[in-house]
């Protein structure tokens, strides 16, 4: 009987060992998930942050462009020379 109950505890101890196991790999495994998510989203924001100053950069081209053409029209306008 004393060696059926050893066996069970042994058997038992293995179980929580694999069981640790299991769950310290789970850990692991979710923290490089999150790590690869944080690294992901930093990524994002970069590329964001690039396609606004390249829009950035568009708005303030065609708003010069509209104005020189403005200026350009009215200057040879007499009805807008003081």
């Amino acid at each position: 009987m004393r060696m059926i109950a050893a066996i069970a505890a042994i058997a038992a101890l293995g179980l929580a060992a694999c069981t640790q196991a299991e769950q310290n790999q789970a850990e692991q495994d979710a923290n490089a998930a999150a790590a690869e998510a944080g690294q992901a989203l930093e990524n994002a924001g970069e590329a964001v942050g690039e396609a606004a100053h390249e829009t950035g950069e568009a708005v303030e081209g065609a708003v010069n462009d509209a104005a020189n053409a403005t200026a350009a029209a009215t200057d040879d306008n007499p009805a807008t020379t003081p």
